[in-house]
């Protein structure tokens, strides 16, 4: 083992930044980053670190490493900074840089095309690059690199700088210096920068030649594994390296700027970083420092902690009627420290308009799980009615254990807060699925405003504007349009505004609501109905009716027993009689939580009747309905419901569902297939065959004799209808109804 000399082990020491961070209060600039950062799959996942998973992943196929060109990105972005000025830095100016010069090669286009989709008004482009710096570490088995946030986008390129691999070594150090690094942190920096990656020989022939490119992919490694570790700097000390900017033909061209570099000190740095805890350590600081390398103004953030409890999608919506007011939206969990299994309840206790406790908690249900690399995440969501005369104005989230504890968790003391002043309408709001006659989409925004004041009503759109000469990342254009005032419909006015999109700005154009100062914002212009339903100024009938299905009752369900489990559809349009027509081959349908339907030929046992006033959700598409609660469905029957069968057929006994032949036909004598089949015409076709069989819809097969290798398979397994009568069964994929 190699030992440390006092002066390494005290500017090791010096590196570590101790320290405990507060968790936000939220609504915090940090959230948008904060999901990007933690929510890597599963429920409500951002997936940014999908292009670096596995860590020797590249969306470009081999050779390529997506994780390496992360890093990559971030330190050419912030080499041609000066610290002591303050200018540059970390500032996105690469976006304008990528035409050749210093930034060589196709990485730095992929990486920010890869980030391009992640930046918004919420998430500046060179927040994005650092977020990519931690991302790819921890992908890679690296440390934590801690994230700050609030770095300004530069609106163009910087001055030139980047490191080369023919500069000298005194060269190396003043640009260093320059961007606030000293030798001994010079060497790190290039050593946690190099642990992944390689040269690749379409970019530098003179360090990699074609011939000697170490696989056929025209690419050397640094050090012999493409994980966070620290082999670049064993490999080195050992004597035993490969890295083409040590060993090769970069020394006689005088580009070995790795072996000069690591020998700036006489090895001394590079020997204390052949420990491995040494090397984590100092690397999670190392590029910590090199992504905080940021213009003179610039205020950064506490590092970003994960919350343990965030809300999400909060929205408020005035019902039919205006007596009542819908709350919706998720509420996340850490479960890293608690595990989710051990939660019993989530509950909202909740502050009126006025301040006053409510009466009555608002329950949730489980919603789902996600991860990141150190946390995991459950989210439950809730719907609720309130009146409208007495609303919310804050809430705190109760966490009840199986073992009976609590935790009340109260943002920072302040309580969750949500404002009624002014609330966007989804269901009223629309964007057209058709272009109008100029080519564009028809964005129709309706909002509802409390009556307590005059106000100037605003809707802001932010839009991602394509740049030109090869520019990859968009720029944000900010759009504001009044409000006009509509109608009042009890202590609310609506006010609608309409705005043309081209198509191609659908998919990326957030959009919110004022009135004053307060603010309905960051909607997604993609989750809107493709048509507007009107709100009525008269409240939802309980349960519509008609000759095609009559309500049953309302019932509790769950997301782990669901009462009708046959189908499910989603629909943010969703109607009682849309439901109904999406199940009209079942006996049973039911809707719940405003834009679930449900369809089955039985409820199952676990669902139990509830109490009318607790399906108080109304329909999205309609808000003249109500469709079932949280937890709470709407249950119907269908009137016109006739089961599927297996129709008796004279002369022919029913066998059961069996399975093709292996190798052949289970019937090998004749066969047919027709989009108007029956079961009746199959049997008339087979002309008396001792078997025929019904396949996949529309497949009619007769035979004398079944094969042996054909054997009887569960009734579940033929399922599908008929094409020429839904009312019997033809058998499925690789499965015959036998008679």
């Amino acid at each position: 083992m190699i030992a440390l000399s006092l002066p390494i082990v005290a500017w090791v020491m010096s590196t570590l930044q101790l320290g405990v961070f507060a968790v936000p209060t939220w609504p915090s600039s940090v959230d948008e980053l904060e999901d990007i950062m933690l929510l890597n799959s599963g429920y409500r996942s951002r997936g940014f670190s999908a292009a670096v998973t596995p860590c020797s992943f590249s969306a470009q196929g081999a050779g390529r490493v997506a994780a390496a060109e992360w890093i990559r990105t971030a330190f050419h972005d912030m080499a041609t900074g000066n610290a002591v000025q303050g200018i540059g830095g970390l500032d996105a100016s690469l976006v304008f840089e990528t035409n050749g010069g210093e930034n060589i090669g196709p990485a730095f286009n992929t990486t920010l095309t890869t980030y391009a989709p992640f930046f918004s008004s919420r998430s500046s482009m060179s927040d994005i690059i650092a977020m990519g710096m931690y991302t790819a570490v921890r992908s890679c088995g690296g440390p934590v690199v801690a994230i700050r946030t609030g770095r300004i986008d530069a609106t163009k390129g910087g001055d030139s700088g980047v490191p080369l691999p023919q500069n000298g070594i005194t060269i190396f150090q003043n640009q260093f210096l320059r961007m606030g690094f000293n030798t001994t942190e010079m060497i790190a920096v290039v050593a946690c920068g190099h642990t992944m990656g390689g040269v690749h020989s379409s970019n530098f022939p003179e360090i990699v030649p074609v011939a000697s490119a170490a696989n056929s992919n025209g690419v050397k490694d640094f050090d012999t594994t493409q994980l966070f570790d620290n082999k670049v700097a064993t490999e080195y000390v050992s004597g035993t390296t490969l890295n083409p900017l040590v060993v090769g033909p970069s020394i006689a061209k005088g580009e070995n700027s790795d072996g000069r570099v690591f020998a700036a000190d006489g090895n001394v740095t590079i020997k204390a970083l052949t420990n491995l805890a040494t090397f984590t350590s100092v690397c999670s600081t190392m590029l910590q420092k090199m992504i905080e390398v940021v213009p003179k103004g610039t205020v950064l953030t506490d590092p970003i902690v994960p919350y343990e409890v965030k809300p999400y999608a909060l929205q408020l919506t005035l019902l039919a009627g205006g007596a009542n007011i819908s709350f919706t939206g998720d509420i996340r969990i850490r479960t890293t420290i608690r595990a989710a299994s051990q939660v019993a309840s989530v509950q909202i206790v909740y502050k009126d308009r006025d301040g006053n406790s409510a009466s009555d908690n608002i329950d949730t249900t489980y919603k789902g799980t996600a991860n990141g690399f150190d946390d995991s995440f459950t989210f439950y969501g809730f719907s609720a009615n309130l009146a409208a005369s007495s609303s919310i104005s804050s809430f705190n989230v109760l966490v009840t254990l199986i073992d009976g504890s609590t935790e009340l968790h109260d943002n920072n003391g302040a309580g969750f807060p949500i404002q009624d002043t002014i609330m966007l309408q989804s269901p009223q709001s629309c964007l057209s699925s058709t272009n109008d006659t100029n080519g564009q989409r028809s964005l129709t925004v309706i909002a509802a405003v409390r009556n307590t004041g005059l106000f100037s009503v605003q809707l802001q759109l932010t839009l991602k504007i394509p740049r030109t000469d090869g520019i990859i990342v968009p720029t944000l254009s900010t759009v504001s349009a009044a409000m006009a005032s509509q109608t009042a419909i009890g202590s609310y006015n609506l006010y609608a505004a309409t705005y043309s999109l081209d198509p191609s700005q659908t998919q990326t154009t957030s959009f919110g609501v004022s009135a004053g100062s307060s603010t309905d914002n960051y909607k997604n212009v993609t989750l809107l109905p493709s048509t507007c339903a009107a709100l009525s100024p008269t409240a939802p009938s309980s349960t519509p009716s008609s000759s095609a299905f009559a309500f049953q009752g309302c019932y509790t369900d769950s997301s782990a027993s669901r009462a009708y489990s046959a189908a499910v559809f989603y629909d943010n349009n969703l109607t009682v009689e849309k439901c109904a027509l999406d199940c009209s081959k079942f006996q049973y349908f039911g809707v719940e939580f405003g834009g679930e339907c449900y369809c089955g030929n039985s409820r199952d046992p676990s669902s139990t009747r509830a109490g009318i006033s607790e399906c108080n959700v109304a329909c999205s598409g309609n808000t003249d309905e109500y469709c079932g609660g949280a937890s709470r469905i709407s249950a119907y029957k269908n009137l016109n419901y006739a089961p599927v069968t297996n129709p008796t057929i004279a002369g022919y006994t029913y066998q059961g569902c069996f399975s093709e032949a292996q190798g052949g036909r289970a019937l090998a004598d004749s066969s047919t297939a027709t989009d108007g089949l029956t079961v009746e015409s199959c049997a008339s076709f087979c002309g008396g065959s001792t078997y025929f069989g019904v396949e996949y819809g529309r497949e009619c097969y007769c035979g004398a004799s079944l094969a042996t290798t054909s054997t009887n398979q569960s009734a579940s397994d033929c399922s599908m209808t008929c094409a020429g009568n839904s009312l019997e069964y033809c058998g499925a994929g690789n499965r015959l109804n036998i008679y």
